[in-house]
Formats: C-alpha cells, structure tokens, sequence
C-alpha cells in the first residue's frame, strides 16, 4: 500500500487504516481466538474459572493498540478500546498445581468469542457455559387456556420443554411436578405466584423456574377458495427465575403465533407451537447472554450465618471486607437479626468454591460452617 503526504489524502488513509483494522479485529473474534491464561484459587475450580476470565479479557476486553497510523503526513500512536462482553466457547488445561500454601493455578487454553450466536449455535459451548453453572435443574410451570376445544391442554410447556432439553439443559421429569397438581402451592404457582413455585422447586431439586401462561382462541375463519379455514391464534408470555432467590433471570412479557387450517383443533396447536418457539428461543438466549456475562464478571452470592451474635456479625464483614480470600470483590452487612446474619458478596467464582473458601479461612477465630448450598446462597453456622 503506498501512503501519499498530498493534503486531503491523509484523512482517507487514516480511515482506511481504521477499516482495515477493525475488520482484522471482528474477523479474529467473530471466528474465535484461542487465548493462554493463568488463574489462581483456594480451589481447582476456582482456579479455572478465574483463568476463563482472564482469557477473556485478554481476547477481547483488554486494550488493543493500533502503533501507528499516518494523517497529514504525521505518525502519531491510537489506542483503540474494545469493550464487550466475551464469551468462552471451550476450553483445556494446560497445566495445574497446587502450592504448599494450597494455592491452586492453573494454565487453560481457551477459544473466546465475543459473538453471543457463536455461543448458541455451538452446542459444546452451551454445555461449557452449563458446566461452570453448576448444571442448574429446571422446571416449567405454565398455565394453558384453550379457547378452541375448551379442554386442558399443555402444548406451549411440552414445546418450551423440548427445545430447553434439545440444547442441553437440565430439565426435571414432568411427572414429577405434575404429581404435585391439587397442592396449594402447585395452584399458585401457576398463577404465577414466584414463592410459591420456588417451594415446589425446592422440593424437587430445582434451581431454575420456567412460569409462564398460554391462550389459544380462534381468530375466525378464512376463506381459500372451497375450503373454510380457522385462523388460530395464540398468545404466550414467559419468565425465568432463581428458585433459591428469586432474582428474575429473563422475561418475554408476549409471543404470538398465528395459523389457518381446516381443523380448529390442528389450527390453535400450530400457533401456540409457533409462539412458543419464539417464546422459548428468546428466554434461551437471554440466559445464555445473562450467565456468559456473569462467567466474565462477579456473580452476587448471599451468606446467611446462624447461631451467631454481633461481634460475631461485625468479625465476619470486616474479614470479606478485607478480600483476604481470593476472588472478592466487594462485601456488604445485610441484616442481623435474632441470632441470624447476611451478607451480600460480589465473587469471582462459583458459590461452592466461596464455600470451601470460607471455611478455609477463619475470621479473626470465628469458623464458619456451611450448612447448605443452593444456587447462589450459602447457609452457614458458628458451631457451638
């Protein structure tokens, strides 16, 4: 490529080489780059998981810089940020080993992509997104209204469970939240009632809630040509929650689905097929965006210590306050109250290995004993 000092060409050549440089940068990412990264923690796993965020933001979050670029005839430096959220599709390790001190790193080899479609077309990158999840179990709680045969129905939670089971999820056995029809919590639940699917959740080892509701009505008949058809109509709406939290992982507040045929029956299933299709791929894909971006960020974790009073409560937040242990970022004192405290965590890793952590690492000669582990809730104890 000649570079020409003529006035006027230089800002040309400036853009060109911009051009040219993001396009070598989108051309990298939207293929994916296999990125070398170091991560440390008190556990293998956690270790790992700090080296796939390290691997992102070395692929994709750090700086990149363009050395030099010429306008007017003049070379000057431009550092050009990339900021976004990235995605690790897979990943090996290279090397792992765990120090006197019980410090664990550990070396992976991770393909990093920043397109999100990569992510869900890819189904080895699903089952690695589901892996560092924790393989959260799901259940579907969705209320169906047919207006066309005026029967029960459950076609919109039969689609919504076929296509969460086809990409890879963890999908509980419809028997057994069936089994539960004519419980009180089971009817509030879907009417919508979040505590009262969280207990059914709960009692089936679920952490994850699909509820939603569906109605299929007729949108009249259609005329084509001999033939009387019936246009079914349906609409649906959905929202995934925490069992353990009830924090509001995704929501499609409306899908619709339209289908004419001759049989009104055939007509209303097509379109609450259809709709649930849009519905399920839509909550699907906000997921997997929500739990991708929490693998290259910190996740909220909450702490709840029985059996403990308030010097004890005060020990404990200063000591997560202090991030003696690897991977805090931020802590907070949310209540204290007959015995009971809880603590909110911004952390670097998977619940569980904030759990060993926190039994590893006494506070100031106060232990800690977990007791429960759900989702992203840690139950503890001061032992007696």
């Amino acid at each position: 490529m000649v570079l020409r000092s003529r006035k006027g060409n230089g800002m040309k050549t400036f853009l060109r080489l911009q051009f040219i440089f993001l396009f070598m940068i989108m051309g990298l990412y939207g293929q994916g780059s296999t990125i070398t990264a170091d991560g440390f923690g008190m556990t293998e796993d956690a270790a790992i998981e700090q080296a796939k965020r390290a691997a992102v933001e070395i692929g994709i979050g750090s700086v990149m810089s363009s050395e030099t670029v010429v306008k007017n005839s003049v070379l000057f430096s431009d550092n050009i940020y990339a900021k976004s959220n990235g995605f690790v599709k897979t990943f090996t390790v290279k090397d792992k080993v765990q120090g006197p001190d019980g410090l664990w790193t550990v070396t992976i080899d991770a393909v990093v992509t920043e397109i999100l479609d990569e992510v869900l077309k890819d189904e080895m990158a699903v089952q690695t997104l589901l892996n560092a999840m924790n393989r959260p179990k799901i259940i579907f709680m969705v209320r169906e209204e047919n207006l066309i045969d005026n029967s029960p129905t459950d076609f919109a939670e039969t689609q919504l469970v076929k296509m969460f089971y086809d990409k890879g999820f963890d999908v509980v056995d419809r028997q057994l939240v069936q089994a539960l029809q004519g419980e009180a919590d089971y009817t509030q639940a879907l009417a919508g009632d979040v505590s009262a699917a969280s207990k059914i959740a709960s009692m089936l080892g679920a952490d994850i809630i699909v509820i939603g509701t569906a109605k299929i009505s007729s949108g009249g008949e259609i005329k084509a040509g001999n033939f009387t058809m019936t246009s079914g109509q349906a609409d649906v709406n959905g929202k995934i929650v925490r069992a353990d939290t009830g924090e509001l992982l995704a929501i499609v507040p409306q899908a619709r689905g339209k289908k004419p045929h001759i049989s009104p029956s055939t007509a209303g299933i097509s379109a609450v097929n259809m709709a649930s299709e849009k519905l399920g791929t839509d909550i699907i894909n906000q997921l997997i965006k929500k739990w991708s971006t929490q693998q290259a960020n910190a996740v909220n974790v909450f702490l709840v210590v029985q059996n403990i009073d308030f010097m004890g409560y005060m020990t404990i937040g200063n000591h997560l306050k202090s991030q003696t242990i690897p991977g805090i970022q931020s802590a907070f004192e949310k209540g204290f109250n007959n015995g009971t405290a809880e603590f909110q965590i911004m952390y670097e890793g998977k619940s569980q290995d904030l759990a060993m952590a926190l039994m590893q690492n006494q506070a100031q000669g106060v232990t800690i004993q977990v007791t429960g582990l759900s989702g992203n809730r840690i139950s503890a104890q001061i032992p007696q």
